[in-house]
């Protein structure tokens, strides 16, 4: 265990770790919708192709909307995997080195909501929409199994993310002492904007919203602000700001070690 602990907080290991994060994950979701937007090929032939406008996320998993749903669900598993590293490291820059009872919980209460984040991530895209349908049916909980773990997935991505940015701005040893930002107004103004107020406000939308699909043609009755699948796509895109500002910002502190 102490072994596979080691490994796991290597910087080397956990600078890799971060850059194939971003990467594989960046690279998937685009892969993933310009194949399915390019080639509208499967059982429910549609000559749009992929609309994200009209379409969940999710959606790019599923053998219908797309020939090669196995993209984003391949990413999905593997960022989920690469950023379990990076998670870990960031508990030990973001606590100081003699810090008050609070900022220690704060941190560890983070960490562990990064690291559920990761597990409903990878189980997102274990369990795919294709998937999903057949686990419905085996084991019925009374909703869908694919929306149970990526609703998981966003609830905890959304604190995590809240709360990291929160120390990020509270502390400021973190991005100036520690990390080595020139400008840590700007990271931190930034932060305010994307996670205290664009992921809570496409988080509660998201969730509120009608939420329907495609094939209810809901773009028909319903003004675009109700549109569930715009407000989901707003929330990945904007807790995927984060994330790859955390890996950034990682793998700069840790080349800032190698330095000293």
């Amino acid at each position: 265990m102490q072994k596979l602990n080691n490994f796991l907080t290597d910087l080397q290991v956990v600078k890799c770790c971060a850059i194939a994060a971003i990467i594989i994950w960046i690279g998937g979701v685009i892969t993933a919708l310009l194949i399915g937007q390019l080639d509208p090929v499967g059982p429910s032939y549609d000559p749009a192709g992929f609309n994200p406008a009209i379409n969940y996320i999710s959606d790019l998993g599923n053998q219908d909307l797309t020939p090669m749903p196995i993209i984003i669900n391949w990413a999905m598993i593997n960022t989920g995997l690469l950023l379990i590293p990076v998670s870990l490291h960031l508990r030990k820059f973001l606590i100081g080195d003699e810090s008050k009872v609070l900022r220690k919980v704060l941190v560890n209460f983070s960490v562990v909501c990064m690291l559920i984040a990761m597990v409903g991530l990878v189980l997102t895209g274990v369990i795919s929409e294709d998937v999903g349908e057949v686990w419905d049916k085996i084991f019925p909980i009374g909703y869908p199994w694919h929306d149970l773990v990526a609703d998981f997935a966003f609830t905890f991505f959304m604190i995590a993310g809240v709360l990291i940015s929160t120390q990020c701005i509270l502390y400021h040893d973190i991005l100036e002492e520690k990390i080595g930002v020139s400008n840590p107004k700007r990271i931190q103004i930034i932060y305010i904007i994307n996670s205290w107020i664009l992921i809570p406000i496409s988080f509660y939308m998201f969730y509120t919203v009608p939420y329907l699909w495609y094939t209810d043609h809901f773009w028909t009755f319903l003004p675009w602000w109700q549109w569930a699948p715009v407000w989901e796509w707003l929330l990945m895109i904007s807790i995927s700001f984060w994330l790859t500002s955390a890996c950034i910002l990682t793998v700069k502190q840790i080349n800032r070690d190698f330095l000293n």
